[in-house]
C-alpha cells in the first residue's frame, strides 16, 4: 500500500478528474490525502480520501473567476491574469500544506500526485528546503503546455509547424510568450520560488513540470501534437472514463432523446455558465427551425430565455447517458467535456477562449473532429452553419469515432497506478 498525497488546484475543472483518480487509488487500496479548497471538503470525503483545506491565497473560491475585471480579459491576457492571480500567487500557502502533510510520513515516505497547474510541488521540484517525497507525479488535466520546437507556445492557439522556418518561429514566439505575455507571471513565480529557497535557474514556469518523475497526459498524443523532443516523462493515457449515472434521474423528456434522429446538445460548461446569451441561447436560436432536437445542459439554475419548440433544458444531464445520443456536441471547450466527446466519438462546434479553451480547442479542431469558431460568443448564423457542416460532412464523425478508438485502446486508471507502484517500490 502506497501513501499518496494529492494537491488540487481548488476548481471544478482540476477537482473533478482528480477526485476520480483518488478513488480509483483507495478502491486498489492506497492510503490517499487530498488537499484542495474547503469548499470540496464534502466531495473529496465521499471518494474515502482524507481531507485537508488550503488556507490563505491557495484557499481561492471557483466564483472568483466571475470577477469582472478578469471576465473584461480574454485570451492570452485572461490566462497571464489567472496565473499570477490564482495559481503563483496561492504557491507559499499551498508548498506550506504540502510540507505539512508530508512531515506526517517524513523523507521518502509519501508520493505526491498534483495536477497540472498544481504549482504547489513547484518549490520541491527546484531544490526548495523540506520534507521530500518519495516521488512526484503530474496527472495533466488541461492541454500540455510544456513548450516545443515543432509547436507555437501554449495559449496562442496556432497551428504546429515542424518546418525550418516553422521551428524558428517556434523559437521566436516561446520566448515572446515566457519574457513578455505572460512575463508579469513568470516573475512573480520567480520571486516566490526564490523566496522559498529554490535553488538554480528556475525554468518557465509551464515547464517547471517535466521535473516531475513522471508526466501522465490524460488525452491521446495527436490532441497535443505531435513533438520531437518530447520529455522522456511525458506519457499520454487517455481519458478517465465516464462514470455511471448511479443517482442522477433522467428528465421526463428523455423519451424525445431516444426516439429523435438528429441530437444536438449546447453547454457552456461549469465555470462560464453565468450568462447564457454567450453559446447556449444563440445555439437554441441558430437551430430553432432544423429538424433536429437540441439539448441545452445548463450546468446552472439560471433561466434559460426563449427556448424553441426543438429545444429542451436541463441543469445537469449524465453525460454518460447523452452522448451516445448526440450527433454534435457545441461547446465552450473545456478540457474534460472535450475529452469525454472524443471518447464517446461525437464531433464538435467548439466557441470558447477564456482559461486553457483557447489551445485546446485549436487543438481539437486540428485532429479533422471539430470546427473551432474562435469567439466565446458566436453569432446564431455562425453556430447554425458550423452545425450543418458537421452534421452533414461525414470527415467530422470519421475523425471523431477514430479519436474514439485511440482512447478505447488507453487505460488512465491502470497506468496510474503502475506509475504510484513504480515509484514505491524505489
Amino acid at each position: 500500500m502506497s501513501k499518496v498525497i494529492i494537491p488540487i488546484t481548488p476548481v471544478y475543472g482540476h477537482v473533478a478528474p482528480m477526485l476520480s483518480i483518488a478513488k480509483d487509488l483507495i478502491r486498489r487500496g492506497h492510503e490517499v490525502t487530498i488537499i484542495t479548497g474547503s469548499i470540496f471538503k464534502e466531495a473529496v470525503e465521499k471518494t474515502g480520501a482524507a481531507f485537508v483545506s488550503f488556507t490563505g491565497a491557495a484557499d481561492w473560491k471557483p466564483e472568483e473567476l466571475l470577477d469582472p475585471e478578469r471576465l473584461a480579459l480574454e485570451g492570452p491576457t485572461q490566462v497571464n491574469y489567472d496565473l499570477q492571480r490564482y495559481f503563483v500567487s496561492a504557491i507559499p500557502s499551498q508548498y506550506v500544506a504540502l510540507q505539512q502533510e508530508l512531515e506526517k510520513y517524513g523523507d521518502d515516505q509519501a508520493i505526491v500526485m498534483a495536477e497540472s497547474f498544481g504549482f504547489s510541488i513547484s518549490p520541491a521540484l527546484h531544490g526548495a528546503p523540506g520534507v521530500r517525497a518519495k516521488g512526484y507525479i503530474v496527472v495533466g488535466v488541461i492541454p500540455l503546455a510544456i513548450s516545443s520546437i515543432d509547436a507555437a507556445p501554449f495559449g496562442m492557439g496556432l497551428e504546429p509547424d515542424s518546418s525550418e522556418e516553422g521551428r524558428a518561429r517556434n523559437i521566436e514566439l516561446n520566448g515572446l510568450m515566457k519574457n513578455t505575455v505572460f512575463g508579469d507571471a513568470q516573475k512573480l513565480y520567480e520571486m516566490v520560488l526564490t523566496d522559498l529557497g529554490a535553488t538554480g535557474e528556475i525554468p518557465y514556469l509551464l515547464d517547471s513540470c517535466i521535473r516531475a518523475d513522471s508526466y501522465l497526459q490524460l488525452s491521446v498524443e495527436e490532441l497535443s501534437y505531435k513533438r520531437s523532443d518530447l520529455p522522456e516523462s511525458v506519457r499520454f493515457i487517455g481519458a478517465l472514463p465516464t462514470p455511471p449515472s448511479v443517482d442522477a434521474k433522467l428528465p421526463v423528456w428523455w423519451s424525445d432523446v431516444l426516439e429523435a434522429k438528429k441530437v444536438v446538445v449546447v453547454t457552456q460548461g461549469t465555470v462560464a455558465n453565468g450568462d447564457f446569451s454567450y453559446l447556449i441561447e444563440p445555439t437554441l436560436e441558430a437551430l430553432a427551425d432544423l429538424p433536429v432536437l437540441v439539448i441545452a445542459a445548463t450546468g446552472s439554475k439560471n433561466e434559460v430565455k426563449n427556448i424553441p419548440a426543438n429545444a429542451r433544458v436541463a441543469d445537469f444531464i449524465p453525460f454518460v447517458d447523452l452522448l451516445p445520443h448526440t450527433n454534435v456536441l457545441v461547446t465552450n471547450g473545456g478540457f474534460g467535456g472535450t475529452q469525454q466527446a472524443l471518447s464517446f466519438g461525437v464531433p464538435m462546434v467548439l466557441a470558447g477562449i477564456s482559461e486553457d479553451k483557447i489551445e485546446g480547442n485549436a487543438r481539437t479542431a486540428h485532429t479533422g473532429a471539430a470546427i473551432n469558431l474562435k469567439t466565446q460568443s458566436p453569432t446564431p448564423e455562425a453556430i447554425r452553419e458550423a452545425v450543418l457542416n458537421v452534421l452533414n460532412k461525414p470527415e467530422f464523425l470519421a475523425n471523431a469515432q477514430r479519436l474514439k478508438a485511440e482512447y478505447a485502446a488507453l487505460d488512465p486508471y491502470t497506468a496510474i497506478a503502475n506509475v504510484v507502484a513504480e515509484l514505491d517500490a524505489k
